[in-house]
């Protein structure tokens, strides 16, 4: 077991060392020169640790206050944030190892079935393995409950094949949808896959086919053109949704994580700065995008063209906003409203789970949706596929946070689109199949 975490840890589930290990083999095998290897490899590694940068303050600008958010709420109140829900599963003896076997032997399986299954569109290699780590980490956590069981075989054996499969399967709907403006040279690897398929569908319904109305050709007017940089967007935008959150909690509250003192900061502007700071770490987050991205996709065809020909990298989140920058703001902005009043609705209702808006959720979760809702039908389009997707993402987490087991009750969860139209429904059909022959 300790090489086996050794190499899971250390080497695989460390994304910078196994996407650096991908460009190096990548770029041997099409039999680079010595420099060209080192140029690939350094810009897909800095690229990725860019990103993985940006991503760290993000998370960093708002933990204090969800934190406090979910403390003054004073209610069962559940923030979706899978690292967070991913590394408390790992630190438990039982469970992480199970899912350590479960992201070996499901990342395994999949390859075997990129290369035998026929089809164009199912030629894609699943790399983003954080995610597929947490993925694995909630299977852990959730088939014991589902399934009624401790047998750690069983889980790990349907765990390996449900995962194998999605990996396998979900990342040709993306890849065909967005085949005219990728160049069909990636596709997603996320955990977004099927419920791009919701978004395409709201922007057809409710947007518009009219190329004027694409999100990123808006005809604004001059004052307002500015706002076509998603870095200005977020600006304005940001500290309204961290100034709502503060307003939540309370002056008392912030004031308790800024520390007193007569030159302490005042809560209203510390909160405007978490705001602008999390606006960094977008911007940083996207110039590591464009690095990495412009060096593993010419890398990766090395290992494609040897041993899975017509396969393409399937790539985190970020790898698509650039594809519709505007599009993937209306989205956040669409997912945003959408997860609030969720969270309102739940108070209301006195429901037994409160579902927190998670802002990492929304933005990547957002974009994403938003880009394919502006490619299917503009900017109305691309607000309501991100309206839609993150008010079921939200309610979702109501039903598949009491059958994610010992995470029940942590106050994190995990939470995507695919969660709440993939998973949430296949663990509540194995529950029942499982229940008649219990």
């Amino acid at each position: 077991m300790d090489v086996l975490n050794f190499i899971v840890y250390q080497l695989l589930s460390n994304q910078t060392i196994f996407m650096g290990i991908i460009a190096l083999l990548g770029l041997i095998l099409q039999k680079k020169t010595v420099p060209q290897t080192i140029d690939g490899v350094v810009k897909t590694v800095v690229g990725l640790l860019v990103l993985s940068s940006g991503a760290g303050i993000i998370f960093s600008s708002l933990s204090q206050v969800v934190t406090a958010l979910n403390t003054s709420m004073g209610v069962e109140g559940v923030l979706p944030i899978n690292d967070a829900a991913g590394a408390m599963v790992l630190s438990l003896e039982t469970y992480g190892t199970n899912a350590v076997l479960i992201f070996l032997c499901a990342f395994l399986l999949h390859l075997v079935m990129v290369r035998l299954v026929p089809g164009k569109d199912f030629k894609n290699v699943y790399l983003t393995a954080h995610l597929a780590l947490y993925h694995a980490c909630f299977m852990s956590v959730t088939l014991p409950v589902v399934l009624n069981t401790d047998n750690s075989v069983l889980i790990i054996v349907v765990a390996t094949i449900l995962n194998a499969c999605y990996y396998t399967f979900s990342p040709a709907i993306t890849r065909k949808l967005s085949r005219d403006w990728t160049g069909d040279t990636i596709t997603l690897g996320f955990m977004d896959q099927v419920g791009s398929l919701i978004a395409t569908w709201a922007g057809k319904v409710f947007g518009s086919k009219d190329p004027e109305q694409d999100a990123d050709k808006l005809k604004l007017p001059k004052w307002a053109s500015m706002f076509r940089d998603n870095t200005v967007v977020l600006f304005f935008l940001m500290p309204i949704i961290f100034v709502g959150m503060g307003l939540a909690v309370g002056q008392q509250g912030i004031d308790e994580l800024i520390g007193g003192g007569a030159e302490a900061t005042n809560w209203i502007i510390w909160l405007i700065i978490q705001a602008w700071t999390f606006t960094a770490g977008i911007v940083i987050l996207l110039q590591g995008v464009r690095m990495f991205v412009g060096s593993i996709v010419p890398a990766f065809q090395g290992i494609s063209e040897k041993f899975l020909p017509g396969a393409v990298p399937a790539l985190d989140a970020p790898t698509f906003f650039p594809f519709s920058p505007m599009g993937g703001m209306f989205g956040f902005i669409g997912s945003s409203i959408g997860a609030i009043l969720v969270c309102l609705l739940t108070i209301v209702l006195h429901s037994p789970v409160i579902v927190f808006p998670s802002p990492i959720i929304m933005y990547f979760d957002g974009n994403v949706m938003g880009v394919f809702g502006n490619k299917a039908g503009g900017w109305r389009g691309a607000i309501a596929a991100g309206l839609i997707t993150g008010m079921i993402t939200s309610a979702a987490a109501i039903l598949f946070y009491p059958l994610t087991g010992v995470m029940f009750g942590s106050g994190i969860t995990w939470s995507n689109i695919d969660y709440a139209i993939v998973w949430m429904p296949v663990m509540y059909v194995l529950k029942f199949i499982f229940g008649i022959f219990a």
